[in-house]
């Protein structure tokens, strides 16, 4: 793909991002999107076939942008693991409780919930493949010397499920989201609770 498609095509992604933030799925058209990037909507059909297919590209590229990143911790191997892992916990719980992701979040519960389509491929390309990072970092050998896991795979669903908590639903609700001192104690908390599942 051409630098200056990869441009525009991306220009548009982040104008739906905001308009579906703001007005919702349902009550965003792909109308207002070419008024604000200019081009046609034949462009749009072009790129993603679609609005549904649009929005699928909203949930992957805020995904890859967001949270892709915080998952990719085999740069890190050397260093202490009880630090990385806490580090990790504060900006995956932080990405998945503010914009994009959240607000994408209460999209797909209420827009998506009888449309398995949709569900199946952001949680095929997004979490699913992002959590991947951080199974192939539980696997290294720096990780094994410290902790005993037998399952990598659910040893990354037990460490998610114990930073998140109710955090992620009570964001969703319209929560207060933790002070930093509250998320700097929840963090150490949750890698306290995952390593001694795990400990050698």
């Amino acid at each position: 793909m051409r630098a200056s498609t990869q441009k525009k095509r991306i220009r548009i992604i982040e104008v739906a991002t905001e308009l579906f933030i703001e007005q919702g799925y349902k009550d965003t058209s792909l109308d207002q999107i070419v008024a604000i990037c200019g081009g046609s909507k034949q462009t749009l059909y072009r790129y993603f076939s679609n609005k549904e297919g649009l929005f699928v590209e909203v949930l992957a590229h805020n995904t890859k942008t967001s949270l892709e990143s915080v998952f990719q911790l085999a740069e890190r191997q050397n260093e202490s693991l009880p630090d990385t892992l806490e580090d990790f916990a504060k900006k995956y719980l932080c990405g998945i409780c503010s914009n994009p992701i959240l607000s994408l979040y209460r999209i797909i519960s209420a827009d998506f919930n009888k449309h398995d389509s949709v569900p199946n491929q952001f949680w095929q390309t997004g979490p699913m493949r992002i959590h991947q990072y951080l199974i192939e970092f539980l696997k290294t050998d720096e990780v094994s010397q410290q902790l005993k896991i037998d399952d990598p795979d659910l040893a990354c669903g037990q460490l998610l499920a114990l930073i998140k908590l109710d955090y992620q639903n009570m964001a969703l609700m319209g929560f207060k989201f933790l002070s930093d001192d509250q998320l700097d104690t929840h963090a150490h908390n949750a890698v306290s609770a995952f390593l001694s599942l795990y400990q050698r």
